[in-house]
């Protein structure tokens, strides 16, 4: 019976001990931050009220607070159209490549050569509705990206000069998408545009902005993020925001 006892009590201590040693480990296990999608990504959604340089936003987790100073930098993306497809604009177009090699655009969006020319100038802007650029579907090499310097516009023709194809002729037929980005200022700001920033949580939650990018609404006049919609039909305030 001793010997009996001995094992079994040798039993329950190992029994114990590893207990323990799970509970600790779920314990010492940190759960995620609520904020940190938020941090990585940075808030978007419709814009509902202007308080100065305090900001509100609606997004698919509620109300978001945006805050803003002089320095943070500001771009807005507007609808255009082909006319606006002119020698000098940097571009993004995407499209369809047919068997001969022409590429007939889809999307374009447009933005304003800067000091670096159209490296930078040209990097694409949110399209309208807030939507995340689509990526280039996974097996279909007829889908076609030029990136580059507009140098000549014929009609529906556009030649564009790239960094690493050189000169390259599409089309943009006048049923293709065309945005155009602009430097904005906080007059740009308007209730029920969709807005994107970039910035660092505080404990509150709320985001100072180092940056802002301003994007119409979709034509059901709100917000979405591609797969989802998102957002409110504008109230409040409808003045643009003032000083910054």
């Amino acid at each position: 019976m001793n010997r009996l006892g001995l094992v079994f009590g040798i039993g329950a201590t190992f029994i114990l001990a590893a207990c323990g040693n799970g509970a600790g480990a779920a314990i010492g296990t940190p759960s995620p931050s609520p904020g940190a999608a938020t941090a990585r990504g940075g808030p978007s959604g419709q814009l509902v009220q202007i308080n100065g340089d305090t900001l509100i936003l609606t997004g698919v987790n509620g109300d978001i607070t945006v805050t803003f100073t002089n320095t943070t930098a500001i771009t807005k993306t507007s609808t255009a159209t082909l006319a606006d497809v002119t020698q000098g604009e940097c571009i993004v177009a995407t499209g369809t490549k047919d068997s001969s090699g022409l590429i007939t655009a889809t999307s374009v969006r447009l933005a304003p050569k800067d000091a670096s020319g159209c490296t930078a100038a040209g990097a694409p802007p949110s399209p309208p509705g807030g939507a995340s650029p689509r990526p280039t579907p996974s097996g279909q090499a007829n889908v076609s990206i030029v990136r580059g310097e507009v140098t000549a516009v014929s009609g529906t023709s556009v030649t564009v000069v790239t960094s690493s194809n050189g000169s390259q002729t599409l089309t943009v037929p006048t049923v293709a998408a065309v945005t155009r980005r602009s430097a904005g200022t906080a007059a740009s700001l308007q209730v029920g545009e969709c807005l994107r920033a970039t910035g660092s949580p505080s404990a509150s939650g709320n985001v100072q902005a180092t940056t802002l990018t301003i994007t119409p609404p979709g034509a059901n006049g709100t917000c979405s993020t591609g797969a989802g919609g998102f957002g409110r039909r504008p109230s409040g305030n409808g003045a643009p925001a003032g000083g910054g």
